[in-house]
């Protein structure tokens, strides 16, 4: 593998890292109580999941795709049930449906990539 690959690598699997922990600590403060207004917040949800999906892809060289979006996706479940305990927060099926069409649309860029290699 190339140095500049290796590295794009990491450093994917570096900010979706930083991106989860910064997620789930954030949620827990007051801070992320009404920080987007509605409807902009769908986007926000959207795509935080999708770039927290295609890092991970990313994270794993390009591979396990489907396991790289079912685990962005059961974090946006958590996400989602861990805000029913949290003082003015609340869990929104809205809010999840965002979540996994960024999934979504961040795993067919990623098909399209891999496609595009292929050829």
């Amino acid at each position: 593998m190339q140095l500049a690959s290796k590295a794009l690598q990491w450093g994917a699997a570096v900010a979706a890292l930083t991106m989860t922990v910064s997620l789930l600590k954030l949620g827990e403060t007051s801070l992320a109580v009404g920080l987007i207004p509605s409807p902009w917040d769908k986007l926000a949800h959207a795509g935080t999941f999708g770039s927290i999906a295609f890092l991970l892809w990313l994270g794993c060289g390009r591979r396990a795709l489907v396991a790289c979006a079912t685990a962005a996706f059961a974090l946006a479940c958590y996400d989602e049930w861990r805000q029913l305990m949290l003082p003015g927060r609340e869990a929104d099926i809205q809010d999840l449906i965002a979540n996994t069409i960024g999934i979504l649309a961040a795993a067919w860029v990623a098909r399209q990539l891999s496609s595009k290699e292929i050829s």
